[in-house]
């Protein structure tokens, strides 16, 4: 069985060789550069990342400068507070006498109202008193001139010898 199963000494060498691949220390260190060439350009862009981070974290002094300036502008809204709470109080200390102060004005303003009417109505009534000692008679004329001789000499053909030189007519 065994010279069916086994080959020929010189088809058992040429058989094995040619189908391995052959040994090579030249490309072994070959890849070996390229797998380190990766690595080291990993490691680059790696260590550019972290360059970038840390760059853009802040440091113990930057975190103390952002505090301070935070309390100082806590501080300054505060007092600002404190003004505003201070000028609402004013106001409102003043608010009870504004209203008073208002409230005489309104009432003030309403009596002279009253007032102003009551003068209007007395200088219509004197308007229409100055009217009633006017006399109107139909059929003369309304012109001033020519109705004042009319009347004069009625009035002085009416009365006779008992009527007044003047008769304080206007």
């Amino acid at each position: 069985m065994d010279g069916y199963l086994s080959a020929p000494d010189d088809l058992r060498a040429t058989r094995w060789s040619d189908k391995m691949a052959s040994y090579s220390p030249v490309a072994d260190s070959t890849a070996d550069s390229q797998c380190s060439l990766a690595r080291s350009e990993t490691l680059t862009q790696i260590s550019a990342e972290l360059a970038a981070i840390s760059a853009n974290m802040l440091t113990i002094c930057d975190k103390e400068e952002l505090v301070t300036e935070l309390q100082a502008t806590i501080q300054e809204v505060r007092r600002d507070l404190t003004a505003l709470k201070s000028r609402v109080d004013d106001l409102e200390a003043e608010h009870p006498q504004a209203e008073h102060t208002q409230q005489a004005a309104e009432l003030a303003t309403a009596q002279q109202g009253n007032v102003l009417l009551e003068l209007r109505m007395q200088v219509e009534d004197l308007d229409n008193r100055g009217w009633r000692n006017n006399i109107h008679i139909r059929g003369l004329p309304e012109k001033p001139d020519e109705a004042l001789s009319l009347f004069m000499g009625l009035f002085t053909q009416r009365l006779g010898d008992s009527a007044p030189d003047d008769f304080g007519i206007e």
